[in-house]
């Protein structure tokens, strides 16, 4: 569109002042959609003597001609910069725990427990410029929390002597995995002619948390432009948990060769866990008065109350590339769904803590314990699957709804740390972070989107 004013001078020779303006709303340019405006002053001068025909018509027609040509070769505003802000409530549900099978026998114990749906929260933050595009992202689901506990219907046996026929009935539970509780129990000589044992009817119960948290910084196409969007990206993602196992019952110790209890006729001397068993399997005193756990039916010496407890905390730190992919289904519509999906490679850095403890109470005060603690990096994969929808509430701001899934692999998990235990070849205790767990989390998604 063009506008043209015109002021005459009295000078020696006759001119006027033009005052041009040409201007375009969404036209079609090179780069796309375009607004534009120019306006430019001209003076020009007009031959004497031609008349009102000249001035009045001529003229105007000149002038028109002047402006298109200025305005076809005057250069366009650059395209604005587009931004985007997304505040999105998740809730989010986590597949697996992580859990080992702890006991052998009747009775079962799963270190894991069911984490269930959490909440959380995600910000998107994205600014798009001509064909490119750059968005920030942080998320963080709160703390999974799980917890759970039940009764032993038959006796916990620390050593080797569960297969003694003399204690098949009720068949016994023995502890699952390697722990130091066994060495003490079995492998000290003075040991070695008694069945320690939490009686039938101990306690246990197992928790647990975790935390997640993921922050993204991806470059890619501009997705205004097409409804396909593709980038390339940084994902640091974080996984923290913790966990603890605990069983609790009356301690005893049966004489191997006769079954006998103590205070039974052909009962043996020792009916205890020494502390010089206990330390010398590598257990060390904490708290309390050191003198090991005691199975005598005559108080003030027995019989104790025994808490076998584990507890372990994980930290992984990932760090890595990743792909990112995006369609948008119906681009043209007021409501559109958008599919995305990402895979990275990431870097773990993965630390562990695990402690045994035993804790003693009743008629003895005695802890003991043995702490470990572990770093490794290895190499994991990540990826997230989901679906979009958009409904617009005004020009600018719009709701969005959506599900999605994230799958992490080579994590260590809090509960699976037990497992990371085992003897070298000489029967030194050794202990390596186990990074074999996965993580997937699945659920939905509600959040604002305001663009401007």
């Amino acid at each position: 569109m063009i506008r043209s004013s015109v002021k005459t001078h009295s000078l020696d020779i006759p001119v006027i002042d033009v005052d041009l303006k040409w201007e375009s709303s969404g036209q079609d340019d090179s780069i796309g959609i375009v607004d534009w405006g120019c306006r430019q002053k001209v003076r020009v001068p007009v031959p004497s003597g031609l008349g009102d025909w000249w001035g009045k018509n001529m003229l105007r027609r000149t002038l028109q001609i002047i402006a298109l040509c200025v305005g076809a070769f005057g250069l366009a505003l650059p395209a604005q910069a587009q931004f985007r802000f997304t505040a999105e409530a998740l809730f989010m549900d986590r597949d697996n725990d992580g859990g080992r099978q702890l006991l052998n026998g009747p009775d079962s114990i799963s270190s894991g427990g069911d984490n269930g749906f959490q909440t959380g929260h995600r910000f998107t933050l994205g600014a798009s410029y001509d064909a490119f595009d750059l968005e920030f992202i942080a998320a963080q689901i709160y703390g999974w929390d799980y917890s759970s506990t039940g009764t032993l219907t038959s006796p916990l046996i620390f050593d080797d002597t569960a297969t003694n026929p003399l204690f098949a009935v009720p068949a016994p539970n023995t502890l699952a995995f390697t722990n130091t509780l066994y060495n003490a129990a079995t492998a000290i000589t003075v040991e070695d002619d008694e069945s320690e044992r939490l009686k039938a009817g101990a306690t246990w119960y197992v928790n647990g948390s975790s935390n997640f948290q993921d922050y993204q910084i991806n470059v890619g196409t501009n997705p205004t432009r097409n409804p396909w969007r593709v980038s390339l990206g940084w994902r640091q993602m974080r996984l923290n948990e913790a966990n603890g196992i605990g069983i609790s019952g009356t301690f005893d110790a049966l004489d191997t060769a006769t079954g006998a209890a103590p205070g039974d006729p052909g009962d043996g001397p020792n009916n205890a866990l020494s502390d010089g068993a206990l330390t010398e399997a590598g257990f060390s005193l904490l708290s309390g008065t050191g003198n090991g756990y005691d199975a005598s039916a005559l108080p003030p010496e027995g019989p104790d109350t025994l808490l076998i407890y584990y507890q372990s905390g994980t930290q992984n730190l990932l760090n890595g590339a990743q792909v990112s992919g995006s369609y948008d289904l119906f681009p043209e519509s007021p409501i559109d769904l958008t599919l995305l999906g990402r895979f990275g490679v990431f870097n773990n850095e993965a630390s562990a803590t695990l402690g045994e403890y035993l804790v003693g109470s009743q008629h003895d005060d005695s802890v003991y314990q043995r702490t470990y603690a572990k770093t490794k990096n290895t190499v994991a994969f990540g990826g997230t699957l989901g679906a979009t929808a958009m409904f617009p509430l005004t020009d600018y701001i719009s709701a969005t709804m959506g599900y999605e899934a994230t799958f992490v692999s080579n994590l260590a998990l809090a509960p699976s740390q037990v497992s990371g235990l085992s003897n070298t070849p000489v029967g030194a205790r050794n202990y390596s972070v186990n990074t074999s767990g996965q993580l997937i989390l699945h659920g939905a998604t509600l959040g604002l989107l305001v663009t401007w």
